[in-house]
């Protein structure tokens, strides 16, 4: 649980957001962490493999849509951090790089 903590608090400090209280239990606001423009869903291990589901990432999405945001999904793994994104998001994030 204290990982998971640190790991929430860091990104969001990244981010320039916040941490989502009670997030894994609330009804309201469901992702970790969020922003003005995305919702983070976060997830931390100390293996050498994590199982993200489809479940977990439509999920995920489902949550940062009813917030009007855009959704990520960071996993913390052996002292990394992964982003994993929509492919529309991440095509979107590229465009926006080109326009400038």
């Amino acid at each position: 649980m204290k990982a998971s903590r640190t790991q929430e608090k860091k990104l969001a400090k990244d981010i320039g957001g916040a941490t989502t209280a009670g997030s894994g239990n609330g009804w309201a606001v469901k992702n970790d962490v969020r922003n003005a423009a995305w919702s983070i869903e976060c997830k931390t291990t100390a293996a050498a493999r994590f199982s993200l589901t489809h479940r977990d990432l439509i999920n995920a999405e489902k949550n940062a849509l009813l917030d009007l945001r855009d959704m990520a999904f960071a996993i913390d793994m052996q002292g990394r951090t992964w982003v994993v994104l929509a492919k529309e998001t991440f095509l979107r994030l590229i465009e926006r790089e080109e326009d400038r």
